[in-house]
C-alpha cells in the first residue's frame, strides 16, 4: 500500500510537470494510474487514521491489559505514552495522505479541462 503512495507522488509529479509547461505532454496511461493509486492510496490513509485514532484512544487501563499479554522483556519497551505518540504519528500521516492525493486529484480534474479545451479548439 505504501509502494502505491509512492507510485502516485511520481504520477502527480509528471502532472504538475504538465500542467506548468503545457508543451509537455502527459502520458496516455497518466491519469488512470493516477486515480488507480489514488484509491489505493486513500484505502492505506485510511487505514492508517484508523489505527491511530485506535491507539490514541485506547483507554489506560485496557493498555495496561493488553500490555500484561506481552512477553516480559517486551513489557519493557512499550510504553503507553510511546503507543499513543506513534497514534498521533499515524493520524497526522493519514490525514497528509489524504490531503496529498485530493490535491493531484483537483490538479488532474484542471488538466482533463485544460486537456478537453485544447481538443475543442482543434476541432
Amino acid at each position: 500500500m505504501i509502494l502505491a503512495c509512492f507510485i502516485h507522488s511520481i504520477l502527480s509529479i509528471y502532472l504538475q510537470r504538465s500542467l506548468s509547461s503545457p508543451n509537455l505532454p502527459l502520458k496516455e496511461n497518466t491519469p488512470s494510474g493516477i486515480r488507480i493509486m489514488g484509491i489505493l492510496g486513500l484505502i492505506f490513509a485510511f487505514m492508517l487514521l484508523m489505527s491511530g485514532f485506535v491507539a490514541v484512544t485506547i483507554p489506560a487501563e485496557q493498555m495496561k491489559d493488553l500490555l500484561k499479554q506481552l512477553p516480559p522483556e517486551q513489557q519493557a519497551s512499550i510504553q503507553s505514552d510511546m503507543f499513543k505518540l506513534l497514534g498521533k504519528i499515524c493520524l497526522f500521516a493519514g490525514v497528509v495522505f489524504i490531503l496529498n492525493i485530493n490535491l493531484s486529484f483537483r490538479f488532474l480534474r484542471q488538466w482533463q479541462e485544460l486537456h478537453q479545451g485544447k481538443e475543442e479548439d482543434r476541432e
